[in-house]
């Protein structure tokens, strides 16, 4: 292996999990310039550090932020430190696939006790979070999750096992996980085969266009809708004015994870509330089989794929 600049931490990678933009950039949704690095939802052990890192230990369980945060600049300052202007300086690599990899120490978050597959979703967990953040939610609103994929179950996790708990609806076009999903939080959620009424809130993460008509189509007049369909490549979104327009609805598209400590509640979030039950809507599949994974994962009946690597 090469030697470590100063300030890297080299990582051997336990579980990774396969993301939605992972899954773009497989089939040729995004341009991409090959060869291209992927996989970000990690969690890994620390084996080598560079003289200048501080904070981190060898052994130490970490995952990553995938922000750099300058800590100067206006967003920093406003407490939107994930849109730093100096955000994309060309330290963080996407390299979860792989079995070592070298990461300046700044992207880096340690994570108490041991290695577990669950803390694969500290990163996606920590984006609902933000979103969640974002729309303001009450007590008494009427809540829809739209998508059943692994940003819908983070946040259906979060919406049921997070504070408050919060009553909610949650639909896909995949029955079988519908039918999964729906078997686990119940006190707190249902699983519906298709949206009731109208919503207070309406959280679209089906990662498709058709999903995010459903959204608008469900929120009520004077209701928010937050999206996180990454789903520029395939709409021009001239609906989403013809739907919105005259109703008064607040549209949020939350990116990313906020403030670096929402990456540290949803470690802790996991590590108190993730048990055997949520295990069961997450599909576990070895590195040997990567490929595979991505093939099958459109139709897959898992709400999840987690890739073991080394754990």
């Amino acid at each position: 292996m090469n030697s470590l600049a100063s300030e890297q931490v080299r990582i051997r990678f336990l579980y990774c999990g396969l993301c939605g933009s992972d899954m773009s950039r497989f089939v040729g949704q995004r341009d991409v310039t090959f060869p291209v690095s992927m996989g970000h939802e990690f969690v890994a052990e620390v084996v080598e550090l560079g003289g200048d890192v501080a904070g981190i230990r060898l052994g130490d369980i970490v995952t990553s932020d995938l922000n750099y945060r300058c800590g100067r600049c206006h967003q920093c300052r406003a407490r939107r430190s994930h849109l730093c202007i100096e955000g994309q300086v060309g330290l963080f690599s996407n390299r979860g696939f792989a079995e070592y990899a070298d990461f300046d120490a700044s992207y880096l978050l340690r994570l108490g006790g041991a290695a577990r597959m669950g803390l694969a979703l500290a990163e996606p967990l920590s984006c609902v979070l933000h979103a969640r953040e974002w729309a303001r939610l009450l007590r008494e609103d009427r809540v829809l999750v739209v998508g059943a994929g692994g940003l819908g179950m983070c946040l259906s996790f979060a919406l049921s096992r997070g504070s408050p708990r919060m009553q909610f609806d949650i639909t896909d076009a995949m029955p079988c996980r519908l039918s999964a999903i729906d078997a686990v939080i119940s006190p707190e959620g249902r699983g519906v085969a298709e949206p009731e009424g109208e919503y207070d809130v309406v959280f679209d993460l089906s990662g498709t266009e058709a999903g995010l008509r459903k959204a608008c189509d469900a929120v009520k007049a004077g209701g928010r809708l937050c999206s996180m369909s990454h789903i520029e490549w395939s709409t021009a979104g001239t609906y989403l004015l013809r739907s919105l327009t005259r109703r008064d609805v607040t549209f949020t598209v939350s990116y990313l994870n906020g403030e670096r400590g929402t990456l540290l509640q949803a470690a802790r979030l996991l590590d108190a509330m993730w048990t055997p039950t949520w295990h069961q809507l997450v599909e576990v599949v070895p590195i040997d089989d990567l490929q595979g994974a991505f093939e099958r994962r459109p139709g897959s009946p898992s709400c999840k794929t987690i890739i073991a690597i080394s754990g």
